[in-house]
């Protein structure tokens, strides 16, 4: 038996092309951007390789997903009681122990909305709520337009998406993510990319793949006179990994071949994040430089020959 207020609802007596259109209409972006920035990131943990200059969201098909700073956002289960927390580390201990000894904090996560798409802080809630049938329907247009980029707050990534319901995160087909480079990556690090990666291999069907690498570019020369690394090198050296265990220059590809496990994609975008670094003064930076020399050229043509159709 239908629900009664299925029965009742002027909005499932129309055709579904007609509902469609409506769904549309209340959930894609504007096409033109509303007043004001869309959401305030003023609360949002504070990392170096964040990248705040250009983490406004001012893309229209984006929603951008960031972990909230845990001594700037609401310490409140009201507030978080739709959302996972998850502990970040926050701070540096000094003591008998040691002065380098990180603590860590409950936190949750934020979903930052542009001008284009701030209208979904009210339709979102009102719409999807509203019975199974809505939802189910609505869920679909919402979930398969979006990007959801969660640049390098790869800890929000496995809460938010275990958050949606189960049918929400069928749909869900573009994910933006974030890699920081390997010379500053931490124990911490590789094991939250580790579990993301498992995650989307398991429960997601993605199309598409949007990747950011940190790379590194002296100040003096820049990358003048670094010969770029080429996709057949990088082959190469996952298979060195794979068959001897040794690591070309101290390059840690495992990431990378966790990336690999997530698979019917239809495009990956590769592109550099890159920062200013010192002249390198070991085997590892200036592998490292090299590596970020070829990140959008022979890295990312490897990349997409391995995850694109496969």
């Amino acid at each position: 038996m239908a629900e009664p207020n299925v029965l009742a609802s002027p909005l499932l007596r129309l055709p579904l092309e007609i509902r469609l259109l409506i769904y549309e209409y209340l959930l894609l972006p504007s096409t033109s951007p509303s007043a004001g920035q869309g959401t305030s990131v003023t609360n949002l943990l504070s990392d170096y390789h964040t990248y705040h200059s250009s983490d406004t969201n001012n893309s229209p098909f984006t929603l951008s997903v960031r972990t909230i700073d845990p001594y700037l956002g609401a310490h409140s289960s009201r507030a978080w009681r739709r959302r996972s927390t998850y502990y970040v580390r926050t701070g540096i201990l000094t003591g008998a122990s040691g002065p380098f000894l990180t603590t860590t904090t409950p936190t949750t996560y934020r979903v930052l909305l542009s001008p284009y798409s701030a209208h979904l802080r009210h339709t979102v809630p009102s719409l999807l709520a509203i019975n199974r049938q809505i939802h189910a329907e609505a869920s679909k247009v919402l979930y398969s337009t979006y990007t959801f980029s969660f640049h390098t707050s790869i800890e929000a990534g496995v809460p938010f998406l275990s958050d949606l319901t189960p049918l929400s995160r069928t749909h869900i087909r573009h994910i933006g993510l974030a890699k920081k480079g390997f010379p500053y990556t931490k124990e911490f690090d590789r094991a939250e990319w580790s579990s993301l990666m498992s995650y989307l291999s398991s429960n997601l069907c993605l199309r598409s793949l949007d990747l950011s690498v940190v790379a590194g570019r002296p100040g003096d020369d820049g990358w003048d006179g670094i010969a770029p690394i080429t996709a057949s090198d990088f082959g190469l050296m996952q298979r060195m990994k794979s068959e001897w265990g040794s690591e070309v220059g101290g390059l840690d590809l495992e990431w990378v071949e966790q990336l690999f496990g997530v698979r019917g994609l239809e495009k990956v975008n590769v592109r550099a994040l890159v920062e200013h670094c010192p002249r390198p003064m070991s085997e590892m930076m200036a592998f490292w430089i090299a590596f970020s020399r070829s990140v959008e050229g022979g890295f990312g043509e490897w990349v997409r020959g391995v995850m694109v159709g496969n």
